[in-house]
């Protein structure tokens, strides 16, 4: 089986350190539907469900492990309107989680637990969720956590590769694609 995991564009807001709205989805580049394979479900968060439908065409398979973080009340938030301690612990402690958000354990937490249950029976599956999701499925798959997060970088709009034989295997992560 192989996971071929499309990253989605970083929203515009990220370049001037706000942290998106839940809703605030860049639109997706159209060349990017050209590394869809026309055969393989394609799943995606909740979160992204419709635009992925209006963009590629087809009906995805939503699965909430697989929604991008949530930052609760910091959505929509400047990084320098926040508490200057709250950024730091929230960038150094996997477990700080901003008031009504999520931690980045209980991130890797739950796309881990996703990667433990998904079907091997398919050929092919294709995953379009963010870079953070992605990341999160590539530590899984090499049996690692929280520790190694900042080592890896998964940029946007970049392709990773899992695939399963017997366990699951990281053969490309973060490859550039060409529109």
């Amino acid at each position: 089986m192989h996971l071929t995991c499309l990253s989605l564009p970083a929203p515009d807001c990220l370049r001037r350190a706000i942290i998106p709205t839940r809703d605030d989805l860049p639109p997706l580049p159209p060349g990017q539907a050209a590394h869809l394979c026309a055969t393989a479900p394609v799943a995606c968060g909740d979160d992204t469900a419709i635009p992925v439908a209006q963009w590629a065409g087809r009906t995805p398979i939503a699965h909430a492990a697989l929604r991008a973080r949530d930052h609760g009340a910091w959505h929509g938030r400047a990084l320098h309107d926040l508490p200057a301690p709250d950024v730091a612990r929230w960038i150094a402690d996997p477990d700080f989680a901003p008031p009504d958000g999520e931690s980045l354990r209980s991130v890797l937490v739950r796309v881990a637990d996703w990667l433990l249950r998904c079907p091997t029976g398919h050929a092919n599956m294709m995953i379009i969720a963010d870079t953070m999701v992605i990341r999160a499925l590539v530590l899984a798959t090499l049996g690692t956590g929280a520790e190694a997060f900042a080592a890896l970088d998964i940029g946007p709009c970049t392709r990773t590769l899992v695939t399963f034989h017997n366990r699951w295997r990281v053969r490309e992560a973060g490859a550039a694609i060409t529109f």
